[in-house]
């Protein structure tokens, strides 16, 4: 097994359809302490500066198990309502960069894409392959199938908190 992997090819991307307009998808999404604890390992943010905007920095706090860590993430585009894209990490060489890509499907649906890669920075898979070099392989699949995962239980939970308020038989 290689114990040498190029983690600057580690991505991975979901997509999920909401059930309302693209505006209303696009201000939860950028409310960054609203989507904060949606999903199972991102718990609290807050913006550092007024945000959502190209250059804007927000904080993330995260946790896996008994690992907590928190990062500053920086927005490098953004197109409202349909793209905006950041990095975590400040300054060239960010740990890993996320987006999220709207596509309306008419006037109250939209198709969200959430895309994550890694590098060039490092991160918590750069240092588990520095101190385990020969499960590189495995540490890279599981992260990436745990991210795939995650990504996908954070965006069907906002999904439905948008549907829940916006049908007034459903639970708020």
């Amino acid at each position: 097994m290689s114990t040498s992997v190029d983690l600057t090819t580690m991505a991975t991307e979901v997509m999920v359809g909401f059930d309302a307009p693209i505006q209303a998808v696009w201000d939860l999404l950028t409310n960054v302490e609203r989507m904060a604890g949606l999903g199972p390992e991102h718990f609290r943010a807050r913006w550092l500066t007024p945000g959502p905007a190209l250059g804007a920095r927000f904080e993330g706090w995260n946790r896996i198990g008994e690992n907590e860590w928190d990062v500053v993430c920086v927005v490098t585009e953004c197109r409202p309502p349909e793209f905006i894209e950041w990095n975590v990490g400040v300054g060239p060489l960010p740990s890993s960069t996320w987006s999220y890509l709207l596509t309306s499907d008419g006037e109250s649906s939209t198709r969200v894409t959430q895309r994550f890669r890694h590098g060039p920075g490092r991160s918590g898979v750069s240092n588990a392959i520095e101190k385990y070099p020969e499960r590189a392989s495995r540490i890279v699949e599981h992260r990436s199938r745990e991210l795939h995962t995650n990504m996908t239980s954070t965006l069907e939970a906002a999904a439905r908190l948008l549907y829940d308020v916006g049908d007034s038989s459903g639970p708020v």
